[in-house]
């Protein structure tokens, strides 16, 4: 059987009873961080340029728009959805897929579910056979992919929103591989693109058009056979050509899910992955040591050699471009003794001593994670930081773990993923709204309909 048949025959076959209690906690707390992340970008230009220009051209439709009380088709919703989402550079991570996976299926998922049904529980499994497509297709074409200038957020993540939308829509194996097949299609996304608006702009496109693909096949339009397999298929050609082996994706799908066995990472702070650790190394000298960014004549850091294909900017330009520059991240957290959404301001990108800060920031490869590569999970995002203070004494701090916020505090939504949900809904959300989006969330594996799950975050936009 064909890599494409079989994971549309595990992904049809899949059903939420055979689904550890880990897997739909992990669903809840990707929710979560979702819709955190969502509403944070709400006040954001960005976002609004692209949904007014939607809303111009595809406002029928009953598919909610997070932070608006209007309404557009499915695939615009999913499409603004996604692109809000990702805005802030502030979602969820896997390291099967190298990638973010539920800016991109949850957008699709969410505006299936308002147009089709679907309880909870077909939901939450939608969720699984999408995660699951994402990170076990990444393992084949990773890092090759990265290093030859592919994002994997928008190229697996069309791949994942069709997959659960097939699931959702309780496809057959047949429909679903034509699902694939045609999500590959559209599968793009180039890394020139960081830092700009079409980064956040690649992920709503990927889910407006992984959740097109599922809505083709189930008009009836097929793709070509095998086409992730094919010798000029998706994998080869994501890979230049050098893939690793199916075989083992066949051998091992499902067992352990790539959402219990890899689990998702949820970040700290509004940037890159790839700075997170930086930042923290940072933040704790400043606080244990009363470092002040007057005394620091330089920082060095020190990091997994592949840091500079995602964190290549160190003149940043603007808010969105800072998010992708190490320079910037550890620079505004010295002075700042932060790093939020408000850090990220285009004013704040022309501040001179924020621009004077980065020019004392320099990055190289620690001889210790030369070998290191998405395999190891969050061991490949650890960095050691040096700080050179004036008067000569040195500092530093090498953080290889507690640089994101943990997930699920055993069967349940952690506390401190809620409190991250919390002070960033807070910021267009009421506490009536806050705690019923928590609630929904909670309960979600016992609501017998998605349709209206969205209620709490739709409100009128602020001008």
């Amino acid at each position: 059987m064909g890599l494409t048949r079989m994971l549309a025959s595990w992904t049809a076959g899949l059903r939420y009873q055979d689904l550890p209690g880990a897997a739909t906690a992990w669903v809840k707390a990707a929710a979560t961080d979702y819709l955190a992340v969502a509403l944070a970008a709400c006040p954001a230009q960005g976002p609004r340029i692209l949904k007014r220009h939607v809303l111009s051209q595809y406002a029928s439709g009953g598919a909610s728009l997070i932070g608006d009380t209007r309404t557009a088709s499915p695939e615009a919703a999913a499409l603004v959805n996604g692109n809000l989402a990702h805005w802030e550079e502030y979602d969820d991570a896997t390291f099967g897929m190298s990638g973010h996976p539920s800016v991109v299926i949850l957008p699709a998922l969410f505006a299936a579910a308002e147009t089709h049904g679907g309880s909870g529980r077909d939901f939450a499994s939608a969720y699984v056979a999408g995660f699951e497509v994402c990170a076990r297709v990444g393992r084949l074409i990773n890092p090759q992919a990265i290093k030859l200038g592919w994002v994997a957020t928008p190229v697996l993540g069309t791949l994942g929103a069709a997959a659960a939308v097939a699931k959702l829509r309780g496809f057959d194996a047949a429909a679903t591989e034509n699902a694939l097949g045609l999500a590959a299609m559209q599968s793009s996304g180039m890394r020139t693109h960081m830092g700009s608006m079409a980064k956040p702009l690649s992920a709503g496109l990927a889910a407006r058009g992984g959740l097109a693909a599922a809505e083709f096949a189930g008009a009836g339009l097929a793709g070509a056979d095998g086409l992730l397999e094919d010798r000029h298929g998706f994998v080869n050609v994501f890979s230049g050509g050098k893939p690793g082996n199916a075989e083992l994706i066949s051998d091992s799908i499902g067992k352990p899910l790539e959402i219990v066995g890899c689990g998702i990472a949820f970040k700290r702070f509004p940037c890159n992955f790839h700075a997170q650790a930086g930042v923290v190394a940072v933040l704790r000298m400043a606080k244990e040591e009363g470092v002040t960014a007057g005394q620091v004549e330089s920082v060095r850091c020190l990091g997994n050699h592949m840091v500079w294909h995602s964190l290549w900017n160190d003149n940043p330009r603007n808010g969105l471009e800072g998010k992708l520059s190490l320079h910037y991240c550890i620079a505004a957290a010295l002075l700042d003794g932060q790093l939020e959404v408000e850090q990220f301001t285009d004013e704040r990108a022309g501040d001179p001593r924020l621009r004077a800060l980065m020019k004392r920031v320099s990055f190289e490869p620690h001889p210790a994670m030369a070998k290191l590569d998405f395999t190891q999970g969050q061991d490949f995002l650890g960095m050691e930081v040096v700080l050179g203070l004036k008067g000569g004494k040195t500092l530093s701090r090498r953080v290889t773990s507690g640089f994101s916020v943990p997930g699920l505090d055993g069967n349940e939504v952690h506390a401190e993923l809620i409190d991250k949900f919390t002070r960033n809904a807070r910021r267009v959300l009421p506490p009536d709204r806050i705690d019923d989006c928590l609630a929904r969330i909670r309960r979600l594996e016992n609501l017998d309909s998605m349709r209206d799950f969205l209620a709490p975050v739709r409100f009128k936009e602020k001008t």
